[in-house]
């Protein structure tokens, strides 16, 4: 009699395990709803689910419905809210759920998804993905696979298996342009540098343009010069930050360059001793090559154009005393307008 009571509370133990681990089991598996589609038909919809069905398997995330989705919202109507997502998973016992959508550009196929724990008001996991073919969703489904796996907020980490096609295309750049222009101006000294002579300047520019910055260099086709005086330009590179979009733009930046400066000054001549040989021109003179730097700005004309006009204004300053002619150095106003290409 022992024998037989002990099996049946066996048996009846059994039956009990049998019928409690399925209740268990959907108390802790994940409902993946099918992807609301904008443009993207339903068989590429539904070996999308499945491909993301499967990488979660693999995790070792159990999944409801791995045979299909029957009796769920599909298609333009699936469910791709939180609220809608909510319920379906509740009233299917699961513990969180997976939903989104897939939507069509061109050719490319944006897979938007998030993961949400039943109870919780906001997901756990979002993100937005780009597919560049619809073969790339096997990627992009086991990259949103890991991030769930992981229970990271997104997909921000890839492994060698999931990094997407369209991350391995080369980065679009600002737009910008490029060209020559030709620069003429003067130099106005300030006080009594450069010899006291006013510079007439004339320099070919490489300019370089984006959206909101400047870039012009010079490289041995510049020279300035006046009287005796003469300052030729190996190198010079000049950046300014734009501001305004339209025809008409204005610049403010600065620069640096290098110089090869000869300055001469008028001198009076000494007197000479009676029957004594002694040579005076009236000037004097001295060179240097150095660092010179440049501060200012500007205004373009006509910038939406293939054609434009550049009005420049800078301090330049050149690193260098000139002692032997009284220390004025070489510095002052520059003022040049030219065009552009």
């Amino acid at each position: 009699m022992g024998a037989i009571r002990w099996t049946r509370l066996l048996t009846l133990l059994a039956g009990f395990v049998i019928l409690a681990v399925p209740a268990a089991s959907g108390q802790t598996a994940t409902l993946i709803l099918p992807l609301r589609t904008v443009g993207v038909g339903d068989t590429t919809a539904t070996v999308a689910r499945d491909l993301l069905v499967g990488e979660l398997e693999s995790r070792g995330i159990s999944a409801l419905g791995r045979g299909g989705a029957l009796g769920l919202p599909a298609g333009p109507q699936g469910c791709d809210e939180v609220e809608c997502a909510t319920a379906l998973a509740r009233e299917r016992q699961a513990a969180q759920v997976v939903f989104g959508s897939l939507s069509r550009l061109g050719d490319k196929v944006i897979v938007r998804a998030r993961a949400l724990r039943v109870g919780d008001a906001v997901p756990y996991y979002t993100d937005q993905l780009t597919a560049l073919t619809e073969e790339d969703l096997d990627a992009v489904m086991r990259r949103i696979a890991e991030g769930i796996a992981a229970g990271r907020a997104n997909s921000d980490r890839a492994t060698i298996e999931s990094v997407t096609r369209e991350e391995t295309k080369i980065p679009r750049r600002r737009a910008g342009r490029s060209g020559l222009g030709l620069r003429a101006g003067g130099i106005f000294p300030d006080g009594d540098s450069y010899g006291g002579e006013r510079l007439t300047s004339l320099r070919l520019v490489y300019k370089y343009e984006a959206n909101d910055f400047i870039i012009e260099s010079t490289a041995l086709l510049g020279i300035a010069w006046g009287g005796g005086t003469v300052e030729w330009m190996p190198l010079d590179v000049f950046a300014g930050r734009m501001f305004g979009k339209g025809d008409g733009s204005v610049y403010v930046g600065a620069g640096l360059g290098i110089r090869s400066v000869h300055v001469e000054r008028s001198v009076a001549c000494p007197a000479c001793d009676p029957g004594e040989y002694c040579y005076c021109d009236g000037t004097a003179a001295e060179s240097a090559t150095t660092l010179s730097a440049d501060a200012g700005g500007g205004f373009i004309a006509f910038r939406t154009y293939s054609y434009q006009i550049v009005v420049d204004l800078r301090y330049h300053y050149v690193f260098e005393g000139f002692d032997k002619l009284g220390g004025h150095g070489a510095h002052g106003i520059a003022l040049t307008f030219g065009t552009s290409h």
